[in-house]
């Protein structure tokens, strides 16, 4: 199957990619002129191309199609609401196999259990961008339509706001997941729904109460605990 890369489109039929990408086109995946691909607008758009310039610093694409509709998107819109949890890599984990599994979106914030220092805060900022690459590739890899968004904020009472649509809150003591699941009434297909999943250890009962009063509903994945980088992952499989 060809190779998929985000672009942004220019006018006519010869197209620019990434310069970030050359190296891992040319290197990593050995791919040469003449070669196929397919080529990703970010706006849920794709297009046919074929490599026509390899060169050190920069490669080109033709393109052999129009640009048309992807239909690799999900209708529901879940944006992932995670506290930080306490190692970067778990951080990581949610970040790259959610966009594989369809999320729209991430909203990382510290939580009670998991507070992050002013000095961590600022390191974090600056991985930001660390994360939006690591999105990008697994973005690529999966064929996705769109980007997903990712933004980092300083506490629970700053992500609040950001829910939007129907919240859930991940939760052993809540309800099956299922009892709210798609087609079932209270998510519909084409909803946006905002999924709080706590650190390890889990949220605060102040927290739980905060996102509760915000209109969040406590759901459960079942009977067995799950780390903080899998709980995520397992509504989003649920869900989407």
């Amino acid at each position: 199957m060809p190779q998929c890369f985000f672009i942004e489109p220019s006018v006519g039929e010869l197209q620019l990619l990434p310069e970030d990408k050359t190296h891992h086109i040319v290197h990593v995946l050995k791919m040469h002129a003449g070669e196929s691909l397919r080529l990703h607008d970010g706006k849920n758009q794709w297009a046919n191309a074929t490599l026509e310039i390899v060169g050190k610093r920069r490669v080109s694409a033709r393109l052999t199609s129009p640009w048309q509709p992807l239909t690799t998107e999900p209708e529901l819109r879940v944006t992932v609401f995670q506290a930080f949890p306490r190692t970067g890599d778990k951080v990581e984990q949610v970040l790259q196999h959610g966009t594989e599994l369809g999320a729209a979106g991430f909203v990382l914030f510290p939580s009670d259990k998991a507070q992050a220092r002013m000095d961590e805060r600022e390191r974090i900022a600056r991985k930001v961008e660390r994360w939006e690459e690591l999105i990008r590739n697994a973005a690529e890899q999966s064929g996705r339509g769109i980007l997903p968004t990712i933004t980092y904020l300083r506490s629970l009472e700053e992500a609040l706001p950001k829910a939007t649509g129907s919240l859930l809150l991940l939760d052993e003591e809540g309800v099956p997941l299922s009892e709210v699941g798609v087609g079932q009434g209270e998510v519909t297909p084409q909803a946006e729904l905002a999924v709080f999943a706590g650190s390890e250890g889990g949220f605060t009962n102040i927290e739980k109460q905060k996102i509760l009063a915000a209109g969040a509903r406590s759901v459960s994945l079942g009977p067995r605990t799950l780390r903080t980088e899998t709980a995520a992952l397992a509504a989003l499989a649920k869900l989407l």
